[in-house]
């Protein structure tokens, strides 16, 4: 047996090389490798900025136009049953439709549809209409909040919302809106970002063009619901 003439490496000489130099070739390659794999995991984890994250749960109430009936019954909008209607400008459709619900169960989507939404969905949709009636007024155009987009050319939906059976409706808009960005400009006072009801409402206000084809739309009842916007 040879080995006990092994010369063993002088460990206070190892202590005094630099870092790199006690590392073999091999083992030098996967140490780099390793670090490059646990930086690429972290960057594909980490935290997006909240005006640009996209939530991992869907909305509560996502789908509702999906899960809504062909209404059975004849249907005659009235304006003392109007929640809320929404209207498009866009390049375009500058004078387009997208939803309106009507009490007590009623939407009428962007095909002229006339549709019975299922009740938590009715509520969700009619409470949030509300709650746009309390925000501050931006001072744009339409009432519009605008989302930042590197485009300039933007669609908006404009919601009017009502407060009572006959009084007045409520404009509020959003320029640009996309379940993905939410960043502001120009920002409202201190506000940088679309708010959360915006931001819910204008996702299911989304829906309401859903199956949609220009020129196929019930033009009669569409016209209906917009004179009640103009009135």
């Amino acid at each position: 047996m040879t080995s006990s003439n092994v010369a063993l490496p002088d460990l206070d000489i190892l202590a005094n090389l630099p870092i790199l130099a006690v590392f073999t070739p091999k083992l030098l390659l996967v140490s780099i490798l390793a670090f490059i794999g646990g930086y690429f995991l972290y960057s594909r984890h980490a935290p997006l900025h909240p005006a640009y994250s996209i939530s991992m749960s869907p909305s509560p109430n996502a789908g509702w136009h999906a899960r809504a009936q062909p209404s059975p019954r004849a249907f005659v909008p009235t304006r003392d049953a109007l929640v809320f209607a929404v209207l498009l400008n866009a390049q375009a459709d500058h004078d387009g439709f997208t939803l309106a619900l009507f009490r007590p169960d009623v939407a009428v989507d962007a095909r002229g549809a006339v549709l019975t939404v299922d009740p938590a969905d009715f509520a969700r949709l009619a409470e949030l209409a509300q709650q746009t009636t309390t925000l501050p007024p931006t001072g744009s155009f339409m009432n519009a909040w605008r989302v930042a987009h590197d485009r300039t050319e933007q669609k908006i939906d404009r919601l009017f919302a009502a407060t009572s059976t006959d009084g007045p409706l409520v404009q509020t808009s959003v320029q640009g809106y996309s379940p993905r960005m939410r960043q502001l400009k120009p920002a409202v006072g201190d506000v940088t970002e679309l708010p959360d009801v915006l931001q819910e409402l204008f996702g299911y206000i989304q829906e309401g063009r859903e199956g949609f084809i220009r020129g196929e739309e019930d033009k009669e009842i569409i016209a209906r619901v917009k004179a009640l916007v103009n009135e």
